[in-house]
């Protein structure tokens, strides 16, 4: 197939004060083997010396374009560069990875030997900031199950077909970290993704990169969240890979949730007093998102100076909107509450009676009438995080 037949292939950089590593990146597309090929760097408004390499190569490549503007994140990033690309084929390469030699005729000619595939994706180097390989990054063929217990594809090596970056309407915009992996788990519903079992990139981790930085603060809540969304489920294995967050901590994992920018279900207001305590009726009002609806709410409480088992239960009876939805029985001194929301309602008023009240004789709870218990933690879930809490708590 001679050079004017061949696909042309767009490479998209999302770019933002990279200048030390991103004319590597360039120089790693402007000089592979493969003829037909424009790249585009979508920059953030960098003010690090980034936009006079941008400019040296606009310059003196045809083939290099770039937009300099503020931005919303990686993700609109990228997403602008989709549409910006000309290309039937798109690759996405960060400002700090690089290309192999011969990575874009490698992945091209698998898409034109295997029409069905929607994707391809090669084998990955992991790189230092001085561009030493150190790892390999486990790549393997990837499709829906594979995705569901590992993220086997390596960003950089992957190359998509324009029609599924369409289809998927490109990356989520909420995610700030695992934008690529979520959008992995969509095309394997709907796309073959192809593996050549070759070295395409080099992904480079250095002190300041989100993979280091960012992994356990924003990484870990977005996959769970995405494989929550899309699974209904969180393997075992990805539990045990961070074990700071079994147990317990799952509520330290839902206030990450709760902290990040799209989320959509929040409460408006609450009688709790501001030590936890629950007063004879606990009301909260809750309003979510109908895209994201509330699915339950969480109580967690405890009865303090309470023995483990209490020697007499005491009943809570949750209403919603007026309707009694759920009675509980609690015998213990520490317990947690699931109050089931409905998500065709985006507004909900949640009262909890309490058929225990305690004793006023209790320095701290002078002239306070109080439920008998604290409301430690009163955290509306969505179903995804429904999710993540179930698995978590079941570890």
């Amino acid at each position: 197939m001679s050079s004017g037949q061949l696909p042309l292939v767009s490479i998209v950089t999302p770019s933002f004060n990279q200048a030390r590593f991103i004319r590597e990146t360039i120089n790693s597309v402007l000089l592979q083997d493969y003829p037909n090929l424009e790249m585009l760097v979508i920059d953030g408004g960098s003010t690090d010396g980034t936009l006079a390499i941008l400019q040296e190569y606009a310059s003196a490549d045809s083939r290099f374009r770039y937009i300099s503007e503020p931005d919303n994140g990686q993700s609109h990033a990228l997403n602008k560069g989709f549409a910006m690309a000309q290309g039937t084929i798109i690759g996405w390469l960060n400002s700090d990875d690089t290309y192999l030699p011969g990575a874009i005729r490698k992945a091209v000619h698998a898409l034109l030997q295997h029409p069905a595939w929607g994707m391809v994706h090669g084998k990955c180097q992991v790189i230092n900031e001085h561009s030493q390989a150190v790892n390999t990054f486990p790549s393997s063929h990837a499709d829906a199950k594979q995705l569901y217990y590992t993220c086997c594809i390596c960003q950089p090596a992957a190359f998509i077909r324009r029609n599924v970056i369409t289809h998927m309407k490109g990356v989520d915009e909420k995610l700030n970290f695992c934008m690529d992996y979520e959008l992995w788990m969509r095309i394997a519903k709907f796309h073959q993704i192809g593996f050549v079992p070759e070295f395409f990139a080099n992904a480079r981790i250095h002190a300041t990169c989100k993979s280091t930085t960012q992994w356990h603060s924003v990484g870990i809540p977005e996959v769970f969240k995405s494989l929550a969304k899309h699974y209904s489920s969180i393997p075992s294995g990805w539990i045990s890979h961070v074990s700071q967050y079994r147990g317990m901590g799952v509520i330290d994992l839902l206030k990450i949730f709760k902290s990040f920018p799209s989320n959509s279900t929040r409460i408006t207001s609450t009688n709790r007093f501001p030590d936890t305590w629950a007063p004879p009726v606990l009301r909260t009002i809750i309003q979510s998102d109908p895209d994201k609806p509330a699915h339950i709410l969480l109580i967690k409480g405890k009865i303090p100076g309470a023995p483990a088992k209490l020697p007499k239960p005491f009943q809570l009876t949750a209403l919603v909107n007026g309707a009694r939805a759920k009675s509980f029985t609690v015998e213990k001194s520490q317990f947690a509450l699931e109050i089931p929301l409905d998500p065709r309602t985006n507004v909900h008023r949640v009262d909890i009676a309490s058929s225990l009240t305690a004793p006023a004789t209790v320095p701290h709870l002078q002239n306070k009438l109080v439920g008998g218990y604290q409301a430690e933690e009163v955290i509306p879930l969505s179903h995804d995080e429904f999710v993540v809490y179930q698995a978590f708590s079941r570890a």
